[in-house]
């Protein structure tokens, strides 16, 4: 008896006694896709003894080198420092502490031309929860991780995809979603899909917001299209052929009850918009609306040339939509055609673009949508943001080129992703 005794009274000491220190097993690093790739959110350590989290408390953690992922802080127009206040939030299960914090670039923070310095979290209470970007063992990324992707073949091209189906409350697909499909940029042409996936939030926006849409990306691989590709056919026919590859998976998508065929969405920014403006060329009948962001040109040339005479871009813009100016895959190969005014009119369509885009000039905004008042379009909606707007979503007037950013970000009333939701 007194030999239990002495042994539970040793085991409830041992309970009771100081805090042993961590061993830590593995990082895992909670990440969102941001503006500008990827941000980090939280942080999840796993420990081999739980004992060792017990009576941590947030004022332990610091994180260092965490910066907001923008060009410019959106509240003081100047470059981006750490936070003052990580926002940090501790939570314990079992032996897993996470730390959850205001999102911050994964890379760290900028130091000069192209470098950064890696975060760190920095433990008071335990030198054994000091952890770095270094000592990552996994991670996680919001949205992406529970979306399909795989490869899609048609008229020639193999595209891989990656594809957001939402989820009801129990977690099961809701089925004949609304889909929106995006068409990447110019720097991400030929690249791999992660990269795709990441570089601007068109996959993780609407389903941030909670809209219950499906949400599509591909990834394109089109090296030679650049200003003025209307030039060149064999340049606008890849574009075309890209288009009918997407088209012909969405119908696969329908086929599944996947997607509803009477709620489909097309948007796009930079050679992305361009390529909405054909995707909607040849498929104006199949969608119900679509937001070209600051357009290439792959209509007409635009950019790198000078107008004539005032009107001159909306003049030609006109006259080739009057001809025959898209390709179709006719079952064995793609063929020059006419468009379909009368469905590409009745195609409500909301322009967006920012006034001293040095990339894409606003030229060819004013240019569509005079060229589609023309042919009788009357449902068409534009935004051009000021640098003054910019700057309030965190882009720096340099680089005002990147509109997608306040488009992608912003539902409120009248905003063009407002109204693209209601149109759902």
């Amino acid at each position: 008896m007194r030999q239990s005794l002495i042994l539970g009274v040793a085991l409830l000491a041992a309970a009771c006694g100081p805090r042993p220190s961590a061993q830590v097993e593995k990082v895992e690093l909670c990440t969102v896709v941001g503006d500008y790739g990827l941000e980090a959110d939280a942080i999840e350590i796993t420990v081999s003894n739980p004992r060792s989290l017990k009576g941590l408390k947030a004022e332990d953690f610091d994180l260092v080198n965490n910066v907001p992922a923008a060009f410019i802080d959106a509240a003081t127009g100047q470059a981006p420092v750490e936070y003052a206040d990580d926002g940090i939030v501790l939570s314990v299960n079992k032996n897993v502490l996470r730390i959850d914090a205001k999102p911050f670039h994964k890379a760290g923070k900028p130091e000069g031309w192209f470098k950064r310095i890696p975060w760190e979290l920095h433990c008071a209470a335990d030198s054994a929860l000091n952890v770095s970007a270094a000592q990552v063992t996994g991670e996680h990324i919001a949205v992406l991780d529970d979306c399909e992707t795989g490869s899609f073949t048609f008229g020639g091209l193999t595209r891989e995809y990656m594809l957001h189906l939402p989820k009801d409350a129990d977690g099961k697909v809701i089925p004949n979603a609304p889909l929106l499909v995006w068409q990447i940029g110019g720097g991400e042409y030929d690249k791999d899909l992660m990269t795709v996936a990441t570089a601007n939030r068109c996959l993780v926006s609407l389903p941030t917001e909670g809209v219950p849409c499906a949400t599509l990306v591909f990834a394109l691989a089109n090296p030679n299209y650049h200003y003025s590709a209307s030039l060149y056919p064999e340049k606008i026919e890849l574009i075309d052929r890209n288009n009918a590859l997407q088209m012909a998976f969405i119908d696969q998508l329908i086929a599944e009850g996947k997607v509803d065929g009477g709620r489909l969405f097309c948007a796009g920014a930079s050679s992305g918009g361009g390529c909405t403006m054909r995707f909607m060329m040849q498929f104006a009948n199949r969608f119900k609306a679509a937001i070209p962001c600051c357009s290439m040109d792959p209509i007409v040339p635009i950019h790198q040339v000078e107008e004539k005479y005032p009107g001159q871009y909306a003049d030609d813009v006109e006259k080739v939509w009057r001809g025959d100016c898209v390709y179709r895959w006719n079952g064995t190969d793609m063929v020059l055609s006419p468009m379909d005014i009368d469905a590409f009119v009745k195609l409500p369509m909301y322009f967006v673009h920012a006034e001293t885009d040095r990339t894409c000039k606003v030229a060819s905004t004013y240019a569509y949508t005079e060229a589609r008042r023309r042919l009788g379009a009357a449902d068409d909606k534009m935004l051009i943001y000021s640098d003054e707007d910019l700057v309030r979503w965190g882009v720096a007037p340099m680089m005002a080129h990147f509109s997608w950013v306040p488009l992608l970000d912003d539902y409120s009333e009248g905003s063009p992703m407002d109204w693209l939701v209601k149109k759902m």
